[in-house]
């Protein structure tokens, strides 16, 4: 015999399965859908939270290792950096970098307090700069593309994954847990630096699909429009009302499972760049005050280079080495 909370458990659970059709018919009702994305939001909050909590203090841990072994000592007291191939990095990426940076630490906030509310009367300030910041990344990023694959100083190549990436990334992940003193050196970016960049610009395209369906305003010159049941063409109706919408029955509904991705995504952004940032301070911190102008980075003559394994005794923190 069931106990009666569990009683209560299984009338909820038939409760549900009555509102949701089953496979076949439509998607299930708004109230399923609502009360299923409301306990994945819940998820959402405890899973990254505790990761992230995780990434803090397992990024503390390795810095302690930096130290330990005298890596920090080496760069930060030292000051012994890698070089860079090539020549300086041009003004047009430092620029974006900086605006991309500036953005996303923008959206990040505002988007956390649109979530969590941390303190009263913000609200609809904090969506208008996240309104504002978001115009500045999507353009940025359409910009960047277009310099990358388009402009006289396009440099899409210096992102590609190579074949000596692949066969090397063992060893750069074991010289990040100070398995092996050096990394191999194979250009400007290393192969997790690489991957990164490259998630980042399918992830930068969903996001800012996902925000634009978040938004209800009217699209100017549209409100004769009354296609969606109501006077003009919000931004939402133009993104996912006539796909996502016509498919699970609301366009509001679809606008439930586009916030939660859109949060999720947010939080992968807070995620990825923690640990991209951290890199970039401790592998090669002059390259990181490089790309916001603040001060310059020795580089060396661009030739070619045959993958050194090894460790330089003579300079342990240069052997091998390439900015993270």
């Amino acid at each position: 015999m069931s106990s009666g909370k569990g009683a209560g458990t299984d009338k909820r659970l038939e409760s549900c399965r009555a509102t949701c059709p089953p496979p076949g018919g439509r998607l299930g009702s708004r109230g399923c859908q609502e009360r299923v994305l409301t306990q994945l939001n819940v998820w959402i909050d405890v899973v990254f939270t505790t990761l992230y909590v995780v990434i803090i203090i397992a990024l503390s841990i390795h810095f302690l290792g930096n130290v330990l072994t005298g890596r920090a000592k080496r760069r930060f007291v030292g000051w012994e950096w890698p070089q860079h191939e090539g020549g300086p990095i041009p003004v047009a990426p430092k620029l974006m970098h900086f605006q991309h940076v500036a953005a996303m630490i923008a959206l990040a906030i505002s988007g956390m307090y649109i979530r969590f509310p941390f303190f009263n009367g913000g609200r609809w300030a904090m969506r208008w700069v996240h309104y504002v910041a978001m115009v500045i990344v999507i353009v940025n990023l359409v910009v960047r593309l277009w310099y990358a694959f388009a402009s006289k100083r396009r440099d899409y190549r210096e992102f590609a994954i190579t074949k000596r990436d692949i066969v090397t990334a063992p060893k750069v992940i074991l010289y990040y847990i100070f398995v092996k003193p050096s990394k191999p050196h194979l250009g400007k970016y290393n192969v997790m630096q690489k991957s990164t960049y490259i998630i980042f610009v399918p992830l930068l395209i969903v996001q800012a699909i996902t925000g634009l369906a978040l938004l209800t305003y009217v699209i100017p010159f549209t409100s004769q429009i009354t296609y969606f049941g109501h006077a003009g063409v919000t931004f939402r109706d133009a993104v996912i009302g006539w796909n996502l919408g016509a498919l699970l029955g609301s366009t509001d509904l679809a606008g439930w499972w586009v916030r939660t991705t859109h949060y999720l995504i947010n939080w992968l952004f807070i995620v990825l760049t923690t640990i991209h940032v951290y890199l970039s301070v401790t592998e090669d911190f002059p390259a990181f005050l490089d790309f916001f102008g603040l001060s310059g980075v020795e580089h060396a003559e661009e030739e070619e280079h045959d993958v050194d394994l090894g460790y330089n005794e003579e300079s342990p923190a240069l052997a091998g080495t390439e900015h993270a």
